[in-house]
């Protein structure tokens, strides 16, 4: 019920809030390797004026971008780079902040691969990747996210067609 209530308010704000002119989007970079596709809340700015937002980029290529942070503040944007340390990923399409581990994140690849990353300052470092279970020939995973309850972690995930159902498992935090 708690989920069907926070769906109902915000499509109702955003039913109400006006379409946006033009000059209200801000561009996260000039080329095809600055795009976004996914992001994951990281907290506030250290004054409590803006947020930070970390965004995975789609990049296939050995020494593309993969990670960056966007901070928001009332009127202005700013994006900047993060290392990645280690094992690079083909294709990142989602990033989900891990419920309870602050600094720690999830990001998935179309294929089905997860990599475990511990954020600090502008590096993130890989902790450790693994493959998703009941990945099928031809997945091509698009979104992800992580729900904490009752001290249980549980994952879920979609993907392009042909869509399936997996049966999450509830674990302990990772």
């Amino acid at each position: 019920m708690v989920w069907l209530t926070a769906a109902t308010a915000l499509l109702t704000m955003l039913g109400t809030a006006p379409a946006g002119a033009a000059d209200e989007w801000q561009k996260v970079g000039g080329d095809a390797r600055s795009g976004v596709s996914g992001l994951a809340y990281e907290g506030r700015t250290g004054d409590g004026a803006g947020v930070h937002v970390l965004v995975v980029h789609d990049n296939k290529r050995s020494g593309q971008q993969r990670l960056s942070r966007i901070t928001h503040w009332e009127g202005s944007d700013g994006i900047s780079p993060i290392t990645w340390d280690g094992p690079e990923p083909v294709d990142l399409e989602a990033i989900e902040a891990i419920p309870g581990m602050p600094g720690e994140y999830l990001a998935l690849t179309g294929r089905g691969i997860v990599y475990r990353l511990k954020v600090t300052g502008s590096t993130a470092t890989v902790v450790d990747y693994s493959p998703l279970p009941a990945i099928g020939e031809g997945d091509d995973f698009e979104s992800f996210a992580l729900v904490a309850q009752n001290g249980k972690l549980a994952a879920l995930w979609a993907t392009g067609e042909p869509a399936r159902i997996v049966r999450p498992r509830c674990t302990r935090r990772p």
